[in-house]
């Protein structure tokens, strides 16, 4: 019995001893597979990594990239010092303070006791050289009324400049500065292609600081901002790259080194959302301002409105695009053979999904230059070639008329613009100067809905009803004033 309990406690004991011996080999064997398989995933990382760095993609290397960025682009961006020269009346007294303070508010401005002074009104931003010549952009309300502009190189020079051309519209200006040598330059890039997270870089003169160099991604693309009630600025630039008072008019960068937007406008009260204007919109303007110091603006003869879903379904056509509702007589659309129930679906092969991109796309187009629109007519795909023409032709055409009015088709663009209160009729956009119209008090966002009691249903039977009246005719006007009808009884002169 003894001797078995012995046996017994042997065979135990080898036991033990070979699963400890065994588990031992499995823990190694774990661990060389453990190994392997880190060795394995990290020479695959090496591997992808060496791909794209045969890609020539920067932002593994963000920090030297940056560095690299910005000591090639700094010494083309300046710093600009606007002064405007504001005059003003201030009274000196007589030195009585009773008399003072009770003539001050009675005595006429031109007689003694007041004096004229000049009070020079600073501002301070941003612009980037675009060529060796020494032009610069910037933006428009940086330099806007300036008497004096002064720009600051990065190598310390301090230079004069001149205003070559400014668009408020846009918001951008091309400036001039005179240099015995070639200037440093920045390339205008593509900001078409560039994408949500691309990393940039925003150069510019913060708080009058100097040149500072700021980095961030592309946050968001085609933003919309209103800055007042009657500015909208379309298809901006969003970034995270710090952009600060002063900062307006300097460049946004891409990984080329080349400039995809102009810093523009910042949020007060958000961290980390700038905005820039797109270089590609900015491109047409900046070639105007060189050639005519002024934008010209093109001309059509289109009046257009979104696809809603519910005019897609009642005219079968694509849920997609901008809809023609209206086609002017004379008109390049005309010539080009547009018809009114045309979808454009794209201009010169760039897809458009909204009135945004459309009026984007078009602005991009100077005078005399040829579009290519595709249109869904009846189901059908077609191309159409339109010439833009300048809108000063435009207004002869709109304007031969005995009032003097432009108008177009009341439409869900014009409500909404107007806040017109009825749909049917026609909107007068613009009334000319010395007119008849003006006269009377008719004002852009007034409806015509009547002529002589016969209802209007197009600007372009408008027109035709107006060719057809003679001086001392007489014209029964129906008119809708906000909400308020009302018929005039007009005597042509």
């Amino acid at each position: 019995m003894l001797s078995f309990l012995v046996s017994e406690t042997k065979s135990g004991s080898e036991v033990r001893k070979t699963w400890q011996k065994s588990a031992k080999v499995q823990s190694n064997m774990e661990a060389k597979l453990l190994k392997r398989f880190f060795q394995i995933t990290f020479a695959v990382f090496l591997y992808f990594c060496c791909l794209n760095l045969n890609a020539g993609t920067p932002e593994l290397f963000g920090t030297s990239l940056i560095a690299d960025l910005a000591e090639k682009v700094s010494p083309a961006v300046v710093s600009i010092d606007s002064v405007h020269y504001v005059r003003r009346r201030q009274f000196e007294g007589f030195g009585d303070p009773f008399f003072d303070q009770f003539f001050r508010h009675f005595l006429d401005e031109d007689m003694r006791g007041f004096r004229n002074n000049v009070i020079p009104k600073r501002g301070s931003g941003s612009g980037v050289l675009i060529d060796s010549a020494g032009h610069l952009l910037t933006n428009q309300h940086v330099v806007d009324g300036a008497n004096e502009i002064l720009v600051t190189m990065k190598d310390g020079r301090k230079l004069k400049a001149s205003i070559v051309g400014q668009d408020k519209n846009s918001d951008l200006a091309v400036l001039k500065v005179e240099g015995k040598d070639a200037f440093p330059f920045v390339p205008l890039g593509d900001s078409d292609n560039v994408r949500v997270g691309e990393w940039v870089i925003a150069v510019g003169n913060p708080f009058g600081l100097g040149i500072t160099v700021t980095a961030g991604v592309i946050s968001a693309v085609g933003r919309e901002l209103s800055v007042d009630r009657n500015n909208t600025y379309k298809n901006f630039i969003q970034t995270d790259a710090s952009i600060n008072p002063g900062n307006s008019g300097g460049p946004l960068v891409n990984t080329k080194g080349e400039v995809i937007g102009i810093n523009t406008a910042i949020i007060p009260y958000g961290q980390g959302i700038g905005f820039a204007i797109p270089v590609s919109s900015a491109k047409r303007i900046v070639k105007d301002l060189l050639a005519f110091g002024t934008v010209k603006s093109i001309f059509l003869g289109i009046h257009f409105q979104e696809v809603t879903p519910k005019l897609a379904e009642y005219f079968g056509i694509p849920e997609k695009g901008v809809l023609v509702s209206d086609v002017q007589t004379g008109s390049s659309a005309e010539k080009g053979g547009l018809m009114p129930g045309d979808v454009i679906t794209a201009i010169d092969e760039k897809p458009i999904a909204k009135v945004s991109q459309f009026q984007e796309l078009i602005n991009r187009h100077g005078v005399g230059e040829t579009l290519e629109f595709t249109i869904i007519r009846k189901g059908k795909t077609l191309k159409v070639l339109l010439t833009a023409e300048e809108k000063q032709s435009a207004k002869k055409i709109f304007r031969q008329n005995v009032l003097g009015v432009t108008v177009e088709a009341v439409n869900e663009r014009n409500q909404e613009s107007y806040s017109l209160s009825v749909s049917r009729g026609v909107v007068v956009v613009s009334v000319q100067e010395g007119s008849l119209a003006e006269k009377i008090g008719i004002e852009p966002g007034d409806i015509i809905q009547q002529i002589n009691n016969q209802p209007l249903f197009s600007s372009e039977e408008f027109y035709q009803r107006m060719g057809r009246f003679q001086s001392g005719d007489r014209m029964l006007l129906g008119l809708v004033k906000g909400d308020i009808s009302q018929v005039l009884l007009i005597t042509l002169p």
